[in-house]
């Protein structure tokens, strides 16, 4: 059933037609969302071109111009099993389930050859695009998100992409997770609270490193955390609060187990990107200090972080 949905294109023009207004109204529903829109604007302070600084939803005036004809085209284009990852969990007989899905794929004509795509991505500057971004929205207390542009993995494969994820989500967890003294610092002071989180986020060809939440003072707490940061690239990281953050890590990845769809949301997440997840805890061991001091000393730097804010409206 869920094959059949995927490659057997069942559009019409008064579905499209429907499928609009909703759509408009869930761009409407973000367009009011503070979270999303301290994210988007980020992605637009970081980057210059790359598509990462659009929203994935699109605009009102965008969806407008879509045509039941380009959304075939769509169709024919992308949603082919050269183009997809199958991803089943459970108690399951793989050969069964792989063999079922050849012979679905096989009956429903979609394993026809694919047709010809180029992926084109405009030439991306290394550093931000813009130092800092501000919006203002009826919000009782600011939101903000500093963030840090990263060279895009685009030369790396397999365990190299693994490796450089894991360096950099450690080190965002020894500076910004919550046994980090410049988290607390900043928390007793009354500039973070609960909700500060962090988060490193990459695909092939792109890649930053953000945290943020809400905060009375989002420029002087961006500034602080910008100088706690340096006074840690002067000292480096420690191996005890590296071996610490690994543990942790490795725990976290051990919870995903416990969700059957969780687990094969992130398994085909990460076969998608190029890599794979299972092999996430052997690669995390081996990361090293000297990689994860790395990842502080050359992307947690001034020269490639942009802050975004959202402030009450006047």
């Amino acid at each position: 059933l869920l094959l059949g949905l995927v490659f057997t294109p069942r559009l019409t023009a008064e579905g499209v037609e429907a499928e609009r207004r909703v759509i408009a109204q869930e761009i409407r529903m973000y367009e009011d969302d503070p979270a999303a829109k301290v994210i988007e604007n980020l992605h637009r302070a970081l980057y210059a071109h790359h598509p990462v600084r659009r929203r994935i939803a699109g605009t009102v005036e965008s969806i407008s111009r879509i045509t039941l004809e380009l959304l075939l085209e769509c169709h024919r284009t992308f949603y082919h099993p050269s183009n997809a990852v199958f991803v089943a969990a459970g108690d399951l007989d793989p050969d069964r389930v792989f063999a079922e899905v050849a012979a679905l794929v096989e009956d429903s004509g979609a394993a026809a050859p694919p047709p010809a795509v180029r992926r084109l991505l405009p030439r991306e500057p290394s550093l931000p695009a813009a130092p800092r971004v501000e919006a203002r929205m009826p919000v009782k207390r600011p939101w903000f998100q500093l963030g840090f542009k990263d060279r895009p993995p685009d030369d790396l494969h397999g365990e190299a992409l693994l490796r450089r994820e894991a360096a950099a989500s450690l080190a965002a967890e020894v500076v910004f997770g919550l046994t980090s003294p410049l988290r607390d610092r900043l928390y007793r002071v009354g500039l973070l609270d609960e909700g500060f989180s962090h988060r490193y986020a990459w695909d092939r060809s792109f890649a930053h490193l953000s945290a943020g939440g809400t905060t009375e003072d989002p420029d002087r707490v961006s500034e602080l955390l910008l100088e706690g940061i340096s006074e840690w690239r002067q000292k480096g990281i420690s191996r005890r609060e590296l071996e610490s953050k690994r543990r942790k890590t490795l725990g976290e990845y051990t919870g995903l187990f416990d969700s059957l769809e969780g687990m094969s949301t992130l398994f085909l997440l990460y076969r998608l990107k190029g890599t794979g997840l299972v092999s996430y805890p052997e690669v995390l061991g081996r990361v090293s200090l000297e990689e994860v001091d790395e990842t502080l000393r050359g992307l947690m730097v001034p020269e490639r972080a942009s802050v975004s804010v959202v402030v009450p409206a006047l």
